[in-house]
């Protein structure tokens, strides 16, 4: 007889990003690990191999926030990490793909990086960086229920995007 149970997998999330180029630049934030929840699975009474992912690193410097691992229950569910954010620099980054897309780095010399692709079913898309010659906040990094945003403002009040 088989057992029904809810289940739950979320991905670790992605690593924010460091900042290149001066503090003017500002790194994207990383994506939200992938979501998905199976209800009232059939489950066989056998062992199951579970894999929980962990978060990504939070960078320094002119590095990429790195991606969030993957996480599974058995062959029934698969969540692809958080991607990392992009990194702020004269060429912006864009943040990377992922369960939830990291964030686009901020640039003071021309436009933002893009935000990282979300997975289709299990997050959203990151904010893109912003531009502005006084200070380029970073883009936010996407979630479970809404994509990042741009980031805001420019000089000494910058505010990097709100996750989603």
């Amino acid at each position: 007889m088989p057992l029904v149970s809810d289940i739950l997998v979320v991905a670790g999330g992605g690593g924010g990003a460091g900042i290149a180029g001066g503090s003017a630049n500002g790194g994207g934030a990383g994506g939200a690990g992938g979501y998905s929840e199976n209800t009232a699975e059939s489950l066989s009474l056998l062992s199951y191999t579970v894999t929980v992912g962990a978060g990504g690193a939070g960078q320094s410097g002119a590095t990429d926030g790195t991606d969030g691992s993957t996480s599974s229950f058995g062959a029934i569910i698969s969540n692809t990490g958080g991607g990392g954010g992009g990194y702020g620099q004269v060429d912006a980054r864009a943040g990377h793909t992922g369960g939830s897309g990291g964030g686009g780095g901020g640039n003071t010399n021309s436009p933002g990086g893009a935000g990282g692709a979300g997975t289709a079913g299990e997050g959203n898309a990151g904010g893109a960086g912003t531009y502005s010659a006084s200070g380029a906040p970073g883009g936010g990094g996407g979630g479970a229920s809404a994509g990042g945003a741009a980031g805001t403002g420019g000089g000494g009040s910058s505010d990097g995007g709100d996750g989603g």
